[in-house]
């Protein structure tokens, strides 16, 4: 997985002469390549739940929720003890709307790892949205007693 945050990247050896196209083309290039190869490298070692963790990650970062809603889900089966992978799972639950399923997969983390931020947060937004500003308090007051 490191071959890709220590790749050169091919905009950067472009000449600056305005070629934005070439740049945005090369960028998914790059995502369909990285896709394929998570995807190829999932079915090499199909318990491997790291793989579908990342592919998650990578989705998100697209916005590519229902995508990254199934890589997690996947990565969740396979690392059930994983507070990471159940919280990214909240995340792209209450991306998607999903409070209810976001609000389960946020308390698994946290019964995992009571600390986990990301799944408090996901806690916090939810209650936010719901109009339980005390609730999303207490969210917020726990992560911010785990970052001290």
């Amino acid at each position: 997985m490191k071959t890709f945050a220590t790749a050169n990247r091919p905009e950067d050896l472009m000449e600056s002469n305005g070629a934005p196209e070439a740049g945005e083309a090369w960028r998914c290039e790059h995502i369909a390549q990285a896709r394929e190869r998570l995807a190829r490298a999932m079915q090499d070692w199909p318990d491997n739940g790291e793989l579908p963790l990342a592919l998650g990650h990578m989705e998100m970062t697209l916005g590519n929720f229902e995508a990254a809603l199934a890589a997690y889900a996947s990565a969740t089966s396979l690392l059930p003890k994983s507070a990471a992978a159940h919280s990214s799972l909240a995340l792209a639950c209450q991306k998607l709307g999903r409070s209810t399923e976001a609000a389960h997969a946020a308390l698994r983390a946290i019964a995992l790892e009571p600390g986990d931020a990301a799944a408090l947060k996901v806690l916090a937004r939810i209650h936010l949205d719901a109009g339980q500003h005390e609730a999303a308090q207490n969210a917020c007051r726990l992560i911010l007693r785990r970052d001290r």
